[in-house]
């Protein structure tokens, strides 16, 4: 009976693969963690379930919290091996909601001995769910040490199972490889395990649009590099189906948006000559907008940003950057309606951008308020799948938790963690592996600090230690404890206390630092810096973020933090001259603590006007007011930041490749 049982779990709960794998990770080694007692831990997993509810969440994921609290209670009291079958179900499904601390404690109390001596096949299905389990926390170690597993299994026997299981442990396995960078074997591993499955139209759409979601991946890796290898792989392509798709690869390899229009008949041509492939017949949607876009530019532009309430300066700030490049434009005589709509109004977004599509808007600005964005993109997400999507570039980022996926929905903002990123960038790309963190106690400082930190330790960087400041006479204090000197003075201590007598004593910091994040308004950097000056930190390189630098020159107290070196926009560093003198001819006013919203706004409109290239083609870039700028397969703007450092208190630019 429990046999029986345990195999009706696996059929519903556990995924599995066939034996017969095409792509083959090469083996690294890594130690997993040692799985304690199952009987000795379940009441502990079980707490978790207990105490872990948010009232705050959505029906579904109450829904499957109670079935993980349900198939824990069961594992209780249940016998090896079903004990480790359910134990396997829950930490699938706490990776389904996305507790991935409660799914690893789940599964690293598996007993380990059970799952290898069983004849259930509960090895595979263990290291099946450890990928997902890697894949979610994005730990490539243990993404190549659990494809190896289940490459010599797959070898050694095969698992057979239903298409359901087959094809959701196909989608694990792509995933594996494109977080390792393998983006082109990702899709090929789909598009060969898929075409001679009979799926339903709306589960091949999902699976088309994932294979060109990692096709676009490979396209941005790749812009730059010779088309040998997609010649190469063309001529050796084992099936139509995946032929198509290279062929399809190709056609929108190309930069220039002068050419869109023929790629478009390139792609009708497609179209013709790959009929018979499930590619032409459920394109991706973004092959499909683009077949269909008309490549002109926009003549009514929709612009949703809060003109009352708290939050109106910095709309207007927006505003006012938005219509100077209207007005640098306007001089080439070319027409543009942009109406505004206010977010802080009573409507609620999604008929403010409904209203305003109902009035002609070929393209959306906004909305700035993180909710909104949030709401805007739910909205979007739900339009039907037939529905053209006005392209709309929202002025910040929605949760990272937020997984709705809205077509002609983009993301583009002034995120401290841009910062964060491209100081671990720079840092790793200098050698400097060991860190320490300077940073405020409020939510913003931990917000970049935890930005960093992820970014560094992602490129194998070390966070050292990290010190949290509040008020300016504790900054020596918390400045000697970061550099290790209080440490340096107990010692000192204990030896006179040891000896008896007064001894000669110069204190010491720590030698195991390569450099200081710091994360301060001016007015905190100018203490800190010359407070780690004075501890004998002034040969420490300091790496800043933008907050470092007010804005304007003031050599006679920026003096105090010479040789930091920070990261922020062109439009503060070095701005394009003559964008600059019209933004200065259009607001002889402006005020200067609202430049980088200026420069936000800037750039919304350059991408809108560029959105046809940045979209469709993964080498386009523009040199915008905020950064070098480009979008990413996820629909995220991505930045490219400008370099600075303080030289006898004037900021010097950088060159930094």
């Amino acid at each position: 009976m429990i046999k029986s049982t345990l195999c009706l779990l696996m059929m519903a709960l556990i995924f599995t693969l066939t034996g017969c794998e095409s792509m083959q990770p090469q083996e690294q080694k890594t130690q997993q963690p040692q799985a304690p007692s199952v009987k000795a831990q379940n009441s502990i997993v079980l707490d978790d379930i207990a105490t872990n509810s948010d009232d705050n969440q959505t029906t579904v994921v109450v829904d499957v919290q109670e079935q993980i609290r349900q198939v824990l209670d069961t594992a209780r009291t249940a016998s090896s091996p079903y004990k480790e079958a359910l134990l396997l179900s829950a930490t699938h499904n706490a990776i389904k909601i996305n507790n991935l601390v409660l799914a690893y404690k789940i599964y690293s109390r598996i007993d380990v001995a059970q799952v290898q001596t069983t004849q259930q096949e509960l090895d595979y299905f263990y290291e099946l769910i450890g990928l997902e389990l890697a894949v979610a926390r994005q730990d490539l170690t243990a993404i190549e040490a659990k494809q190896q597993t289940l490459d010599q299994i797959a070898n050694s026997r095969s698992v057979v199972l239903d298409s359901h299981h087959y094809l959701k442990a196909t989608t694990i396995r792509a995933d594996a490889l494109s977080l390792q960078g393998k983006h082109l074997a990702a899709a090929r591993l789909v598009v060969f395990r898929t075409e001679a499955m009979g799926l339903e139209q709306d589960i091949r759409q999902k699976l088309h649009n994932k294979i060109w979601h990692f096709i676009s991946l490979h396209r941005q890796l790749t812009a730059k590099e010779s088309k040998a290898s997609l010649s190469l792989e063309l001529t050796q392509a084992p099936s139509q189906e995946w032929q198509a798709w290279l062929e399809l690869h190709d056609i929108f390899s190309v930069g220039d948006q002068n050419q869109f229009g023929q790629m478009q008949s390139r792609l009708k041509m497609w179209l013709d000559d790959w009929k018979q492939t499930y590619v032409t017949i459920i394109p991706p949607f973004d092959v499909s907008d683009f077949i269909i876009a008309d490549f002109a530019k926009a003549n009514q532009v929709a612009v949703l940003l809060p003109q009352t309430g708290d939050l109106q300066h910095a709309g207007k700030a927006i505003i006012d950057g938005i219509m100077t490049s209207r007005y640098d434009e306007s001089q080439d005589n070319s027409p543009l309606d942009i109406r505004f709509y206010d977010t802080n109004a009573s409507t609620p977004i999604d008929q403010l951008y409904d209203r305003a599509v109902v009035e002609g808007a070929q393209f959306v600005i906004g909305p700035l308020e993180k909710d909104k964005v949030s709401a805007l993109k739910k909205h979007v997400a739900t339009l039907q799948l037939s529905q053209q999507p006005v392209p709309t570039l929202a002025l910040n980022y929605s949760p990272a938790e937020d997984h709705n996926n809205a077509r002609g929905f983009f993301e583009f903002g002034l995120s401290a963690d841009d910062e964060a990123v491209a100081v671990a960038d720079y840092a790793i790309a200098h050698g400097m592996t060991r860190a320490l963190i300077l940073r405020p106690d409020s939510e913003w400082g931990e917000r970049a600090s935890d930005a960093f930190r992820t970014a560094f330790t992602e490129l194998d960087g070390v966070v050292l230690d990290e010190a949290k400041f509040t008020e300016p006479k504790q900054f020596s204090k918390e400045v000697r404890q970061l550099l290790g000197i209080e440490v340096s003075m107990a010692r000192h201590r204990r030896m006179q206390e040891k000896l008896g007598e007064k001894l000669d004593y110069t204190p010491r910091r720590r030698q195991d630092i390569d450099f200081i994040f710091m994360v301060a308004t001016p007015n905190e950097g100018r203490q800190l810096k010359p407070t780690i000056n004075y501890h004998f930190g002034q040969d420490i390189p300091v790496l800043a973020t933008s907050h470092i630098y007010g804005g304007h020159e003031a050599a006679k107290f920026d003096k105090d933090l010479n040789s930091i070196l920070f990261v922020d926009i062109p439009w503060i560093l070095n701005p394009d001259k003559a964008l600059k003198e019209s933004f200065n001819e259009y607001l002889p006013n402006a005020q200067s603590q609202f430049q980088r919203l200026h420069a936000l706004g800037i750039d919304a409109f350059a991408l809108m006007r560029e959105y046809p290239a940045l979209k469709h083609v993964a080498s386009s870039s523009i040199d915008g007011s905020t950064g070098q700028l480009s979008i990413n397969a996820n629909g995220k703007v991505k930045r490219n930041l400008s370099w600075a450092q303080f030289k006898k208190g004037i900021v010097v630019p950088l060159e930094i490749k």
